[in-house]
């Protein structure tokens, strides 16, 4: 925060009319509206830093997640121009958006209770208009908790009790007496049955694919299509309710699936998946992975928002597991730190699996290659699979570990198929099985398998993981073109990511775009500033795909 001889560059206040000030009184409140709920949400936030997919959740919930990120990037540029004479406002990396140091919250406590929170801010979504009321609410029953009496800075102190309540702070923002507690129960719900047999077995289908999804996210206590013993809903942690409608009609499967929050029923996440009655698109499965994937992902994210994830263990799992796929080291750290509150009690095997997970992103993507991070890794994966054999999250995992941190194909192979055994539509378990073969040889069938994963993953926030498993088992074909376009795709879901950006400059140069070879190097040396063409032959650079695939040896450096 600001000192006394570092005055803050710009205020926010809050309370009454919202407005972004200059220190010499200049207004410099963003005009659109977008722009001006990003600054609310931050400004509001206790810990002033929120991840950027829980503020694309509030502000573009009804966009699919590619075209809410880019709403989101136009929104920060925006931001950037407007607030172009103020610097130091506003920070942002892969994962997360915050508000600097120099920024000052003004709550002008001396108003609670007078003056409303948030004045002139608004904006077109449900959930931003949601989370404002219960903003609102909140900070409207801490005044009268004290009667419009309190001594000075009590009002304030009522004021980030009530941010507290509306935000996603993690475990470790909120300290260790707010470690994880109890378990999530879900109850999936068909509110009218389909008629006839066709309509039934596709309801029955999607419900079984989102509670085998939601098992192996960590999930331990899952009703479909029962209900709970209602004393049992009062003592878990959370409850979500996956509420859906499902109609066959003119030659099309129509689905609707809502859901809702606690025993209060808080409306979290709606969303339609709409699929032809072709026998064998339906058999395939993988329109209703595709959208079991994107509803777990925007309900899990939403939920943050509604509830304290610390609340929650597998809602706190999730944030945990995302932070794995930054190339970010302090956010890989968060991650572990977060994963060890929550490996006892619910998921714990999951929590594990994710663990070991991390010991192999800290040595493929931090050189951490000495050989107790890998036998720390093995002992984790261990311990969640005597905990969870036929989890197919903890195998595939497993078979990463396995694989990447210790050369073991036959055990990667076996873990792989046991994954597939346990959930074959599942995207974790298509990758780990791409992996395998693409080193057993067989590309065909590595390539079909990241295919079909990357299907199965549409709407995950690290989607970008199985875009890369596109790129390299395509690169082992021979086929540079779907290699290249996969590794574009990869980095346009995750700008930051160094694997995709090393093979955007190997392929670019296979293709003869040397231009095009620099441009992606050039962003490479951001993470990577001593990076040069030549490291791309060299055999200790991490592109093992291009040199078995034997493209290393053709580049032009």
């Amino acid at each position: 925060m600001p000192t006394l001889d570092t005055p803050p560059r710009v205020t926010i206040t809050v309370r009454g009319r919202f407005a972004l000030r200059a220190e010499d009184g200049r207004d410099l409140t963003p005009p659109y509206r977008k722009e001006r709920a990003i600054l609310a949400l931050l400004a509001t936030t206790p810990e002033r830093r929120l991840s950027r997919a829980w503020i694309q959740s509030m502000l573009w919930s009804e966009k699919p997640p590619e075209k809410a990120s880019a709403n989101l990037r136009r929104a920060l540029a925006n931001l950037r121009d407007s607030l172009a004479d103020a610097k130091g406002v506003i920070g942002a990396n892969r994962l997360e958006i915050w508000l600097e140091d120099a920024v000052e919250v003004d709550t002008r406590p001396d108003l609670a209770g007078t003056a409303e929170l948030l004045e002139l801010v608004d904006a077109p979504d449900p959930a931003f208009d949601e989370w404002l009321r219960d903003l609102r609410a909140a900070d409207e029953a801490a005044f009268d908790k004290t009667s419009g009496n309190a001594p000075k800075g009590q009002h304030t102190a009522e004021f980030e009790t009530a941010q507290a309540a509306v935000s996603g702070a993690s475990p470790l923002e909120l300290g260790p007496s707010l470690t994880p507690q109890g378990n999530t129960i879900i109850v999936i719900r068909p509110l009218e049955r389909g008629t006839g047999n066709e309509a039934y077995f596709l309801e029955m289908m999607l419900i079984d694919t989102l509670s085998a999804r939601l098992e192996a996210e960590g999930a331990d206590e899952i009703y479909a299509a029962v209900e709970p013993d209602p004393a049992r809903l009062q003592q878990a942690a959370a409850v979500i309710y996956l509420e859906l409608t499902s109609v066959v009609d003119s030659g099309w499967w129509n689905v609707h699936l809502r859901a809702l929050a606690d025993v209060d029923r808080r409306f979290l996440w709606s969303g339609r998946l709409r699929v032809p009655m072709d026998v064998s698109r339906l058999a395939d499965g993988a329109d209703i992975q595709a959208f079991a994937s994107r509803a777990l992902s925007q309900i899990l994210l939403r939920f943050r928002s509604v509830r304290l994830t610390a609340q929650s263990p597998l809602i706190a799992m999730q944030r945990a597991a995302s932070r794995l796929y930054v190339s970010d080291l302090a956010e890989l750290n968060k991650a572990e730190d977060e994963l060890v509150n929550l490996s006892s009690g619910e998921g714990a095997a999951v929590a594990l699996a994710w663990r070991a997970f991390a010991r192999l992103a800290r040595s493929m993507e931090f050189a951490a290659n000495d050989s107790g991070v890998a036998a720390e890794a093995e002992s984790l994966a261990a311990e969640a699979l005597a905990l969870r054999p036929a989890n197919p999250l903890v195998c595939a995992l497993g078979a990463r570990i396995a694989l990447d941190l210790n050369g073991d194909l036959e055990r990667a192979d076996h873990l792989a198929r046991a994954a597939l055994r346990s959930d074959d539509g599942n995207p974790y378990a298509l990758q780990a099985s791409s992996r395998v073969a693409l080193l057993q040889g067989d590309v065909e069938a590595a390539h079909h398998a990241a295919t079909e994963a990357r299907r199965a993953a549409e709407g995950l926030p690290h989607v970008f993981a199985w875009d890369m498993e596109v790129c390299l088992t395509a690169l082992g074909k021979g086929d540079l073109n779907t290699a290249l376009s996969a590794a574009k795709a990869a980095h346009q879901n995750n700008p930051s990511q160094r694997a995709a950006l090393r093979y955007l400059v190997a392929l670019r140069l296979l293709v003869g775009d040397r231009d095009g070879a620099e441009q992606a190097a050039q962003l490479l040396r951001r993470y990577e500033p001593q990076f040069e063409f030549s490291q791309l032959r060299q055999s200790d650079y991490p592109m093992l795909t291009l040199r078995n695939s034997g493209f290393a040896d053709q580049l032009v450096v």
